[in-house]
């Protein structure tokens, strides 16, 4: 399987820069918002929590409308792709002892997907400068190999995601 070629400077930096913009909108808008409603309907003596979680709410709104809009840009082309594969990664991860027991039991779709996401871990955890579950994700990657050689699977089909459903 092969995933794009990502500039791991780049990526750390674009992603560095995003989060830190989505921070600085987030506190901006939601203490505006907060203020400017508890200014308008907020009580002199009184608890004004849920105005407070109102702020955050519509801050929250506004930030899901700017992301829909600039998704496409080519500056968060490989942030919307890693965060994409991680979260198909959690979908399987959700998903592993069901797939581990198919796998070990022979299962050339589970192998497959198994496959998939630990090929896919050791590239986000690469590119996240994760080394320290590397150790670990190759000695799942062995015990896949096993599994494979023990049921004569020499080669994996394509991981289709819909598969998925299936565990």
């Amino acid at each position: 399987m092969q995933f794009p070629t990502i500039d791991k400077a780049q990526y750390s930096k674009r992603l560095k820069r995003t989060f830190f913009a989505i921070c600085i909108y987030m506190l901006i808008v939601a203490l505006a918002v907060s203020t400017l409603l508890i200014a308008l309907i907020g009580a002199n003596q009184g608890d004004n929590f849920w105005l407070n979680v109102a702020g955050v709410i519509i801050a929250a709104l506004g930030l899901a409308l700017i992301y829909k809009k600039v998704k496409g840009h080519p500056y968060l082309k490989d942030i919307i792709y890693v965060r994409g594969l991680k979260a198909q990664m959690n979908r399987i991860y959700r998903r592993q002892r069901q797939l581990k027991t198919a796998a070990e039991q022979g299962d050339v779709k589970a192998m497959s997907i198994l496959d998939f996401s630990y090929a896919a871990s050791e590239f986000v955890y690469k590119l996240d400068d994760n080394t320290l579950t590397l150790e670990e994700l190759a000695q799942a990657q062995q015990q896949l190999q096993s599994w494979s050689k023990k049921h004569n699977v020499d080669s994996f089909p394509e991981y289709d995601q819909s598969w998925l459903s299936d565990y």
